[in-house]
């Protein structure tokens, strides 16, 4: 009897709508091998070590190649892996990179009570490279490192380059991965604006500068839930006196219409910093309105990017923080937060699931999508860190801080995998 309910149940399945079944894990699927593999030829490698850059060459390379490098890990703990690619030398030597250029940096007493004599944190992007903007780039190096250590999906698990770490750089060699996390947790933490001004809460391209800004502060925020699963050993220090001052931060940004400013009184009111605040409003707790940034991001879900700072789909920079905020909040599946949709159209990615934020998001990223798997860019957001971001958001990748992603069914994963040479085909031959 149990083998007879099993064929039914088979040819059920396979006699429903091959595009009801398969086309959303497909589509998707074959438009993340595609990013990968552009990300693939985009890698500058040399001897043990790779790396990426964005916005013209040899810039901004460190925050290029963490976020590269989470698309790749990432999408190798999902089911279908890499379909047939091997890019773990490549994430190996991108981690090489990544560990031979962190910073130390001296942790000095201030009010988070985080520093002390003789106490060193990690930073990335910081003077030594010519430029500073390291909570930036820390910001977006440490989600790849913690998600090479972690792995939420279950499954296989990503081979670790030696650890403890074997580098030239003694700011990482002999610590572990754990350790490096908790040395740039550490540092994120002491870099928070203290009390003493309306910049109270927040995080600014340099820690502990006395600024802030909506931007920069969603990247702190990132790191600490990226790294808050008990598997990896890490914790949050100052977490209390940490989350009132970023509530306050909060309080502060947010106008009267919901929307979200660059800093109190600058104006700058975008997705950018409502997707920003949503997020850091999740982690702290509250401060300000959710209710209120939710309508203001409602209304605002159409608006075409028409400079660098301004719009929604079309801006990487805008799209991955909103991204972050609602998957983290509310998940990738039901009908979600945003109703002001663009319409579903003739088009279907997932004809079997309920049209929402993130099938919107996706629907526009596979259309959109170029013959050599890359996008068009938008301002400094291009090249790597544009692709490697927007693979992470087809690919659902979760913070691993809240809602996350639901599974399809392995039935439906199997079959959509069946699928992905005829459905890639079909996209290439028929993509504007």
């Amino acid at each position: 009897m149990k083998k007879l309910i099993l064929i039914l149940m088979c040819i059920g399945l396979l006699s429903l709508p091959l595009s009801a079944m398969a086309a959303t894990s497909a589509e998707k699927q074959a438009a993340i091998d595609e990013g990968l593999a552009y990300l693939a030829t985009q890698a500058t490698v040399s001897g043990d070590q790779a790396y990426w850059s964005y916005y013209g060459t040899g810039y901004g390379t460190q925050a290029a190649t963490g976020a590269a490098l989470l698309a790749i890990i990432d999408q190798y703990y999902k089911p279908l892996q890499w379909n047939g690619a091997n890019y773990n030398t490549l994430v190996t030597k991108g981690i090489n990179y990544l560990l031979s250029t962190a910073q130390p940096i001296n942790l000095t007493p201030n009010w988070t009570g985080v520093g002390g004599a003789n106490v060193t944190g990690l930073i990335w992007g910081g003077p030594a490279n010519g430029y500073d903007e390291s909570t930036y780039t820390t910001g977006i190096v440490i989600p790849a490192l913690a998600r090479l250590v972690n792995n939420p999906y279950g499954g296989a698990a990503f081979n670790l380059p030696s650890d403890p770490i074997s580098s030239t750089n003694l700011a990482v060699n002999g610590l572990t991965y754990s350790q490096v996390l908790q040395k740039t947790i550490n540092t994120l933490a002491w870099g928070q604006t203290g009390p003493g001004t309306n910049r109270y809460g927040g995080w600014r391209y340099v820690p502990n500068s006395g600024d802030s800004d909506m931007s920069t502060t969603q990247w702190p925020v990132i790191d600490f839930l990226f790294t808050k699963p008990a598997a990896l050993g890490v914790s949050v220090p100052n977490l209390g006196p940490m989350k009132t001052a970023l509530q306050a931060w909060l309080t502060a940004c947010q106008v009267g219409s919901g929307g979200v400013e660059y800093q109190p009184g600058a104006g700058i009111i975008n997705a950018t910093h409502a997707g920003g605040f949503l997020l850091s409003n999740f982690f702290a707790g509250g401060g300000g309105s959710v209710a209120n940034a939710l309508a203001w991001l409602n209304g605002d879900w159409k608006t075409a990017p028409n400079n660098t700072w301004y719009g929604n789909e079309g801006n990487p920079y805008a799209m991955w923080a909103v991204y972050k905020a609602l998957e983290t909040i509310y998940g990738t599946s039901g009908s979600g937060p945003i109703t002001n949709l663009n319409p579903q159209g003739a088009n279907l990615i997932d004809p079997g699931a309920t049209w929402n934020w993130w099938e919107d998001y996706c629907q526009f990223l596979v259309d959109s999508q170029l013959g050599n798997g890359s996008w068009n860019g938008f301002g400094y957001w291009s090249g790597a860190l544009e692709a490697a971001w927007y693979i992470n958001i087809l690919n659902a990748t979760t913070t691993g801080g809240g809602g996350g992603e639901v599974p399809e069914p392995a039935t439906m994963i199997l079959l959509g995998s069946g699928l992905l040479g005829l459905a890639g085909y079909a996209r290439k031959k028929f993509k504007k």
